[in-house]
Order: structure tokens, then C-alpha cells, then sequence
């Protein structure tokens, strides 16, 4: 039950370097225990081999790509889109949750394709990783609860972080497409709850969306015309990153590291001596500018902000404004955009009833 897999490159947001250095040393152990090819690789047709989503929830609205495999096989980094969602050696696609409790809600995760079970691990608490106190532990356990599925045609695939206690196959089994094999988590070294899914032909890792080769010499982005995946998941996986996880009005300032840990802070009540409105978002590129506006009671304006262009890309962003008096009963409309400096490049409206 604990035999180790192939570890990957965690989905770090803060301490890239550190779950890279762990890949390559838990990718050099697993690779001499775990065999590939145990199906043989045979001719199959064209709709066989077409790979679906590993996760069963609503894309953009319970799960979010947060980052997906850096094609690039230099110091700079690439995503498969021509985009910057990934980081240096990034092997594979990050679909996460929005917060550490949010996995008590068993977003299933699903095989790709029809396979064979050849590799699990299970046992490994869900937790984020710190890696002050965790690498150590963790040194040879990157993917966390895990499994591996061969599939035809010599393509395997990988999934990684998976919650503990979850999985529902074992070595040996059959699986089809679109099949339950466990829930989101956020085992080995994850800083927020996600699947990620790495595929292999071969062996060898490829992009699954582009169909490419993982780190060519001669990287392709954009060209998505021998992806592996099928059609609706292609049209999943092909929207914008930047993504509005969470907005809200609170008394307080929230903190960034306390939104991945238990989500956002406690709705505002009267009384309180400031009133702010925040939003919490991911892939937030350089030059992009948010827009914060409060309306209260009677259509009045309470907030609103604009703020001076990012300076860099952002992986994982909060941004706040707010008043230095408190707000009253009653019910509120935040609004908050996201724009380029010309167009908006997302939006979220959501509305808030306020008790004394």
C-alpha cells in the first residue's frame, strides 16, 4: 500500500524551489521502483486515447487551474498556453480548492482514461506545506497520497495530493473514464488543496494538453491540434487563468496565509470601528489593476478604489480597501473588476447582509 511513486513538483506557490529540489530527489528514488509499460503499447484509435479532466466538480466555480506544466526547457519558464502559470520545472496541471477545509467536501478526483491501476499510496495527512518544519518528512513523499494508471497506447498517467483516507482503488484494478479513484487533498508538499496530474508516453513525460513532448528542445505553445485531451476538457482547460477565488466585507484586513488555511474572515458586523471589502485572486498578471467598489443602504457609495498596476505577475494575490468607519445594518453590493489598465479581464459581484 506504501510503495513510493514517481514524486512531483508540488504546485508551491512560496517555496518553489524548494518542492523542485524535492522533486528531482523523490523523482530519482521512485523512478528505479516504479515500472511503466506493464500494458502492452498497442495501435488504438483516435477517441480511445482521448484523456478527460481528473477532477468531477465545476471549473471556475469549485476548482481552479492554479498552475499547469512549464514547457520551457531552459532557466525561463512557459506555460502551455504561452502564458507564465507555472514555475521552473513544473511537471503538470494544478487544479485546486480554494481552501484547506474545502476538502472535507470529497471533490472527487477521476481517472483520465480507461486503465489499470498499477501504483498507490495512501496514509499521508492533508495539510499546507511549510518548509521550515515539513521538508524533512516529506523528503521522498513530494506527491503525497497518490496513484499511477496505465492506460493503452504506452500512456500512463499520475495523480498527486490526494485527501487521505480517499482512495478507492487499489493495485491491480480496473478503471474506466470518468471513474471516482479518490477526493482532492492537500497531502506531501502542498501549499493549497489540489489533484495534480502529470502523464507519461512511454515513460516519458508529456504536456497532455499541447501533446507535446515536456520540455522539448523546441518548445510549442499554443498549438493545441495533438492535444490528448478530449474536446470539453480542451474547452476547460484552455480559459484564462486569472481567476477571483473569494471576495467579502470584514471589520478587518484579512491575511493572505490565512485564506489558503480557513478561508476568508468572518462577515462584517455593525459596530465596528472600519468597514473593508476585499478580494482574493490567483495568476494575477503584471500590469494588472483591481477595482473595489462598496455600494451600501440606499445606493450610497462607500468604496471606491482603484489600485496602481502590479509590478509583477502574482500566483496567489490579495487585494483590499476600505473605510475607517464601521458599517450598519443592512445589505451590501461589492463589486470588484480586474483589468488590463484598458479592458476587464474578469469580475466578481456578490451581495452581503449585514446584523447589528
Amino acid at each position: 500500500m506504501l510503495e513510493r511513486l514517481t514524486a512531483l513538483a508540488s504546485g508551491s506557490l512560496t517555496y518553489r524551489r524548494v518542492a523542485h529540489f524535492l522533486y528531482r530527489l523523490a523523482f530519482t528514488i521512485g523512478v528505479s521502483i516504479i515500472g511503466y509499460g506493464s500494458l502492452p503499447s498497442v495501435a488504438v484509435s483516435e477517441e480511445q486515447v482521448r484523456l478527460g479532466l481528473p477532477v468531477n466538480c465545476k471549473m471556475g466555480l469549485d476548482c481552479f487551474v492554479q498552475q499547469m506544466p512549464d514547457i520551457d526547457p531552459g532557466q525561463a519558464t512557459l506555460d502551455p498556453l504561452c502564458g507564465q502559470a507555472t514555475y521552473q520545472g513544473h511537471t503538470g496541471w494544478d487544479i485546486r480548492l480554494r481552501a484547506l477545509s474545502d476538502i472535507a467536501r470529497d471533490i472527487p478526483v477521476i481517472s483520465v482514461a480507461d486503465g489499470t491501476v498499477s501504483r498507490v499510496r495512501d496514509g499521508i495527512p492533508d495539510q499546507i506545506f511549510d518548509a521550515a518544519n515539513d521538508r524533512h518528512d516529506l523528503h521522498d513523499m513530494a506527491c503525497g497520497n497518490g496513484i499511477i494508471i496505465d492506460h493503452q497506447g504506452g500512456l500512463s498517467s499520475q495523480y498527486c495530493h490526494l485527501k487521505t483516507g480517499s482512495l478507492a482503488v487499489r493495485s491491480g484494478m480496473f478503471v474506466r473514464k470518468g471513474e471516482r479513484i479518490g477526493s482532492i487533498g492537500s497531502s506531501g508538499v502542498a501549499e493549497f488543496p489540489h489533484v495534480h496530474l502529470s502523464v507519461r508516453q512511454d515513460g516519458k513525460l508529456v504536456e497532455p494538453l499541447t501533446g507535446k513532448a515536456l520540455r522539448s528542445e523546441s518548445p510549442v505553445c499554443g498549438d493545441l491540434s495533438g492535444s490528448l485531451f478530449d474536446a470539453a476538457s480542451r474547452r476547460a482547460l484552455v480559459q484564462a487563468p486569472v481567476t477571483i477565488l473569494d471576495v467579502g466585507l470584514a471589520n478587518a484586513p484579512p491575511e493572505l496565509g490565512n485564506l489558503v488555511r480557513s478561508g476568508g474572515p468572518p462577515l462584517a458586523t455593525g459596530g465596528g470601528n472600519s468597514t473593508i471589502a476585499w478580494v482574493w485572486a490567483i495568476n494575477v498578471d503584471q500590469g494588472s489593476r483591481f477595482r473595489i467598489k462598496l455600494v451600501g443602504p440606499g445606493e450610497t457609495t462607500l468604496i471606491d478604489h482603484a489600485t496602481t498596476e502590479l509590478p509583477r505577475r502574482k500566483a496567489n494575490y490579495l487585494a483590499y480597501a476600505g473605510r475607517k468607519v464601521g458599517v450598519k445594518a443592512g445589505t451590501y453590493l461589492l463589486s470588484v473588476e480586474i483589468t488590463d489598465g484598458e479592458k476587464r479581464i474578469t469580475s466578481n459581484i456578490r451581495s452581503f447582509t449585514v446584523s447589528e
